[in-house]
């Protein structure tokens, strides 16, 4: 399972240094209606992924902040986390620690088609308000393809 394991270890890397979460369920709804601009806790992750037709499900959390500000940039600070990859079919799972690291870089949020683009990979808000944000990323990498939902809050 190393093939599976390392190519979804780079997708999964890359997009929890991008969007992260941590939050409670109250504040999950399908509103959109606040601003994206501030500082957000980073938390869990989770979703599904595909890999040659082995279904594998995708649950994480990670420590640290991200910041999107005014200017059309982020900062990501990443204190820990990890991700474990389960694939129930093989009773297959790999837990990955998710390393510390600051990032910097630009994004762009559509607010009328609630795309959110950062360093040019794409992603969708689905949950916006003052306290709570989810995002939804699809996954389409080296054979792997699925979801990965990441949440934030304030």
């Amino acid at each position: 399972m190393k093939f599976l394991s390392n190519s979804l270890k780079v997708t999964f890397l890359l997009l929890s240094i991008l969007f992260l979460n941590g939050c409670s369920g109250d504040d999950d709804n399908d509103e959109t209606n606040a601003s994206i601009e501030g500082v957000w806790q980073l938390g869990l992750m989770y979703g599904t992924a595909n890999y040659n037709g082995m279904n594998a499900n995708l649950e994480g959390e990670s420590e640290g902040t991200m910041e999107f500000k005014t200017d059309g940039t982020y900062a990501s600070n990443i204190i820990s986390g990890s991700l474990t990859v389960s694939i129930p079919a093989m009773s297959y799972s790999e837990t990955t620690p998710i390393e510390a690291a600051s990032t910097t870089g630009d994004y762009y949020y559509d607010e009328i088609t609630n795309d959110l683009e950062i360093d040019g990979e794409m992603s969708k808000v689905v949950v916006l308000n003052a306290n709570f944000m989810k995002i939804k990323t699809l996954i389409n990498d080296s054979g792997v393809t699925g979801e990965l939902f990441t949440e934030y809050h304030r």
